[in-house]
């Protein structure tokens, strides 16, 4: 086997998802990749030492400010791991100085962010991904295939649901960034933070319908406490728990669910519906699968490893209901097969391995999946959400483009002086 050509990746942001990204390289490169990290930055000097420690890159290799890294000359990548309302902000910056860059979720914090990212690929001429885990694996390409298939028939309905049953990070999850509860960092709860995954998935697997309309409701209703408010400094709460349905220009219907935290069990799972069959889909994964558990280590931030499942339900030419269930983990026998007799679905079974094939060559712009447009599409039915809770109406898919507003830093004050950040305009469609 040829030794695939050397990708140097630099690092902005080194907090817990970094950890994550270093994980996944290293597994990666034990698969034979071939990977480097050359550089990272971070704003917060005692974490920066700490991490180029732990990963073994030298003082030289290590920036406070990132745009002094950008200066550097063996780069090949920029893989972004800052907060929610920095990824419009920091992303364009990347690409602005001309490397190609791999962001983390979600895409933005409102939708007219959301857009400026997605039209600075061509505007600088630059590549770009979005991470949305739920999307590369075998329970995602199955669920496509069956509906492309006509093996559901006429899709009608389908949920996206996210549940906790009390994880607000930053605040019921202290070992997470207070950021996370921010409303100038984090800006909104598990609609955006989580439901990337979860609403994503669905629109993907059902090829991208056109928003119509969305009515929705927000809440920060559960429990707090003042004296873990003042700990962690939170005393604007974001919201806890987002609820919709939304409705699209084929007729289709979604109802969403996402919370942080809720006084329940079980609240169900995402599915599809169609007229000859629906599918269940069972712990999708919002880990980053196999490539992100350490060996002999657990997931970095907690939890376990999803094995994402589908449950297909049926009827038959004579009436008769059926139900079937699908092993579409990765790491089970079922993917192990798939992937000796079609190795090429390795690149579909891993964010960051799609985005180092995209990079050397190996997927083009046809045949990788586009996570920005189903990021920016996922943003923009968030929004949808949140403007319908503040209107107390529904809201129309023009409307959604007319009033959102950027909500990304343009400034950040840090130790060594005010970031300054220049990215377009939102203009209005």
């Amino acid at each position: 086997m040829n030794t695939p050509k050397e990708i140097r990746i630099a690092i902005i942001g080194c907090g817990m998802i970094s950890h994550r990204h270093m994980t996944v390289i290293e597994n990666l490169n034990k698969r034979g990749q071939n990977l480097r990290v050359v550089a990272a930055a971070e704003i917060d000097k005692d974490k920066l030492m700490a991490w180029g420690k732990q990963y073994g890159l030298s003082e030289d290799c290590l920036y406070q400010d990132f745009r002094e890294m950008l200066k550097r000359d063996d780069i090949d990548e920029v893989e972004v791991c800052v907060h929610n309302n920095l990824h419009t902000s920091v992303a364009t910056a990347v690409m602005a100085a001309g490397f190609p860059c791999y962001s983390e979720k979600p895409m933005a914090a409102s939708y007219a962010d959301a857009k400026i990212l997605y039209d600075a690929q061509k505007k600088y001429g630059q590549k770009l991904a979005i991470q949305i885990s739920s999307i590369y694996n075998p329970q995602t390409r199955i669920a496509k295939e069956m509906i492309a298939d006509g093996k559901l028939g006429k899709i009608y309905h389908c949920r996206s649901v996210g549940h906790r049953r009390q994880g607000r990070p930053g605040y019921d999850m202290p070992f997470f960034s207070r950021d996370f509860v921010d409303p100038n960092v984090g800006v909104h709860g598990p609609l955006f933070d989580l439901g990337i995954y979860h609403i994503a998935q669905m629109l993907y697997v059902m090829g991208m319908p056109e928003l119509e309309s969305v009515y929705g409701t927000t809440t920060c209703d559960y429990w707090r406490d003042k004296r873990i408010d003042d700990a962690v400094d939170c005393h604007t709460p974001v919201e806890d728990l987002s609820v919709a349905i939304a409705r699209f220009k084929n007729g289709l219907s979604m109802d969403i669910y996402e919370d942080w935290a809720i006084h329940m069990d079980e609240i169900g799972t995402s599915f599809i519906a169609g007229s000859l069959g629906g599918l269940k889909f069972t712990d999708v994964d919002q880990t980053g699968g196999p490539m992100a558990v350490p060996e002999g280590g657990g997931i970095v931030g907690g939890g376990d490893l999803q094995k994402p499942r589908l449950q297909y339900f049926g009827v038959d030419e004579k009436g008769r209901l059926f139900d079937t269930k699908l092993e579409c983990a990765i790491g089970d026998i079922t993917g192990m097969q798939e992937l000796a007799l079609h190795p090429e679905m390795e690149m579909y079974n891993d964010n960051q391995l799609q985005w180092y094939s995209y990079l050397r060559g190996d997927l083009t712009d046809e045949t990788r999946i586009d996570s920005p447009y189903i990021a920016m599409q996922t943003a923009f039915l968030s929004e949808g959400v949140m403007l319908s809770n503040e209107l107390g109406r529904s809201v129309t898919a023009d409307e959604i483009k007319k009033m959102s507003k950027s909500v990304a830093l343009r400034e950040q004050k840090t130790d060594f002086g005010v970031i300054t950040y220049d990215f377009d305009e939102y203009k209005p469609e």
